[in-house]
């Protein structure tokens, strides 16, 4: 047997899950989440404007 009690970890997670707190921290994470996709589009659109405009330079 290990040291760690399993029995309660399934009971302590679903307590967690259940309340709205953790809701609103869920959809706070998924919106971070997504903002931060959204910027490294943006980054990387910019970088390949870049590119272009100094292959166009020459």
């Amino acid at each position: 047997m290990d040291a760690f009690d399993h029995a309660n970890i399934a009971r302590d997670a679903d307590e967690t899950v259940d309340s709205p707190v953790a809701d609103e921290l869920v959809v706070l994470w998924r919106a971070l989440a997504a903002d931060r996709r959204a910027q490294d589009e943006r980054t990387a659109r910019l970088r390949a404007m870049r590119l272009i405009g100094e292959d166009g330079a020459d």
